[in-house]
């Protein structure tokens, strides 16, 4: 098994302050603490996402019947939607590797 698999299955992987360049880096991070991170930037997608819907809609209702902008609005709405199905499932995928293969 490689070092790095190792590691893995021990939920501990170890960073040395020159990897990443930072002088105060921590030296090791736990599978808690990457799942909060990646949770965080999930939320903060799907939040983002939950917005331009949102805005998309507006657009959508104050399009006032012109073709262009209402298949602007369509497709604002469209890429948003895709956009969050892709987090729901990015989240999904990590929540079940955390906690199931990594523990």
């Amino acid at each position: 098994m490689a070092d790095w698999q190792r590691q893995f299955a021990e939920n501990k992987i170890t960073i040395s302050p020159q990897d990443v360049n930072l002088p105060d880096a921590p030296k090791s991070l736990q599978s808690s603490q990457i799942e909060t991170a990646l949770m965080t930037v999930y939320m903060v997608a799907g939040i983002v996402s939950v917005i331009i819907i949102v805005l998309g809609g507006i657009r959508y209702t104050s399009s006032n019947g012109d073709p262009s902008s209402i298949k602007a609005a369509k497709d604002t709405i469209l890429y948003a939607v895709v956009g969050l199905v892709v987090v729901i499932m990015a989240a999904a995928i990590t929540d079940f590797v955390i906690k199931n293969v990594v523990a």
